[in-house]
């Protein structure tokens, strides 16, 4: 009698996990998509500010040059402020013409994004019925299993179990558990498709959307250290003298003014000042980071005015969907690599734990956010002590520069 029930107890489990299972990834792939409709609609509000500005500036630069080649003047010889040069109105007028055919190319891509979201939509209203329809079957095939059981286990106790009975009971379990195997197989297989669907969509729009970077700023002679607008709505502090210029700053600590023991939205947002001590935000750190292999840079200060830096030659946040984790390798540099050990983490906070530590939260415990492990050998939004010498985990902290939890005076990230 203790078989039946034990069989019955592990069938029952097997169907409930596999329901479970398949409605846990339907879950998780909605939330993909969510984001990835969210990410779509902020860029695409980008693009059509941008494509309607450029497009304005292109229709007055077409009227100045029909204007002038209208005119029969002769052709300069010695150019003077405020003269044109004839020579180079038809070699703009080409230049314009491709411009306009690059942006209408971009507008129709920009169209089939707009065309696939619709269709990932029908994809999981389909799929969502599916499931609801799969997990109702199962549910309805485990209540037969359970039941063929108690007939088993009835016919056994009454001492009328057969063999012939035996087989058939057992045939037709069998042939219930091999259907909802087949059923979970499909299932997975039409989640599978959707997200390959929706990692390859995440992939082009990083690239349809590439936007100006503080390195190509500085290729058009934005030589000077500030802040820069690199698409409409998003500013950032370009660092333009450092290592070759071109990184754009994503944190900074300098005197402790800026509380940095903050929310996740807080962290997601972004908070404090440009000019000063600051947090860009997650969202555009994932966003600037998704679309090629970028760069990461640390300086770091203590109270006696030494400093060291650690640079990493790939570098990428991933979507809040993925609590925005962080990939990071290839150190190089003298304050060494006490980053190495948060490779792979997600981000933590004070309200949302990510971390591996099973015995609480790491952003609590080090009073700061972070990409912590169990916990941490950098602490860079840690608590600013305005202390010479404080050693305290808690602390702005990068362990392997001097192999303790000193408490730094500045630090700088940025990325390029």
């Amino acid at each position: 009698m203790l078989l039946f029930g034990k069989v019955s107890v592990l069938l029952f489990g097997v169907n409930v996990f596999g329901m479970t299972s398949s409605t846990k990834e339907f879950d998780r792939l909605k939330l993909r998509v969510k984001h990835l409709e969210n990410r779509l609609n902020t860029e695409f509000s980008f693009r059509d500010e941008d494509i309607a500005e450029i497009t304005g500036r292109l229709d007055d630069i077409d009227k100045v040059l029909n204007a002038t080649a209208g005119k029969e003047q002769p052709i300069p010889t010695a150019s003077k402020a405020g003269d044109i040069d004839f020579k180079t109105v038809d070699i703009l007028k080409e230049d314009l013409a491709r411009l306009r055919a690059a942006f209408t190319a971009e507008k129709t891509e920009t169209i089939r994004f707009r065309r696939e979201i619709p269709e990932i939509e029908n994809n999981l209203t389909s799929l969502n019925k599916d499931v609801k329809d799969y997990c109702k079957v199962a549910v309805n095939y485990t209540d037969q299993l359970i039941t063929s059981f108690e007939t088993v286990k009835q016919s056994a106790e009454e001492n009328i179990f057969t063999s012939a009975n035996d087989q058939k009971v057992l045939q037709k379990i069998s042939e219930q558990v091999q259907l909802n195997t087949d059923n979970d197989k499909k299932m997975s297989k039409q989640i599978e498709n959707i997200e390959t669907l929706v990692t390859n969509l995440y992939s082009q729009i990083g690239y349809l959307f590439r936007g100006p970077s503080c390195r190509s700023l500085r290729a058009i002679d934005k030589l000077q250290n500030g802040i820069y607008k690199l698409r409409q709505e998003v500013e950032v502090y370009c660092d333009q003298t450092t290592d070759g210029g071109g990184w754009i700053v994503f944190q900074r600590r300098l005197n402790g003014e800026t509380d940095f023991y903050r929310t996740w939205a807080e962290y997601r947002n972004g908070f404090g000042d440009l000019d000063g001590e600051f947090w860009l935000g997650n969202k555009y750190l994932s966003l600037l980071t998704s679309d090629s292999v970028y760069e990461l840079r640390i300086e770091i200060e203590d109270f006696e005015e030494n400093s060291a830096y650690a640079k990493y030659s790939k570098f990428k946040i991933y979507p809040e969907e993925d609590n925005y984790k962080l990939e990071v390798s290839g150190y190089s540099g003298t304050a060494g690599d006490s980053l190495a050990f948060h490779n792979g983490m997600m981000f933590s906070t004070y309200d949302r734990d990510h971390d591996t530590y099973s015995s609480g939260n790491c952003a609590k415990a080090r009073h700061g956010a972070w990409w912590y492990n169990y916990c941490q050998f950098s602490n860079l939004n840690g608590r600013y002590y305005n202390l010479r010498g404080k050693l305290n985990n808690t602390g702005i902290t990068w362990y392997y520069w001097k192999n303790t939890y000193y408490s730094l005076k500045k630090v700088e990230m940025k990325f390029r």
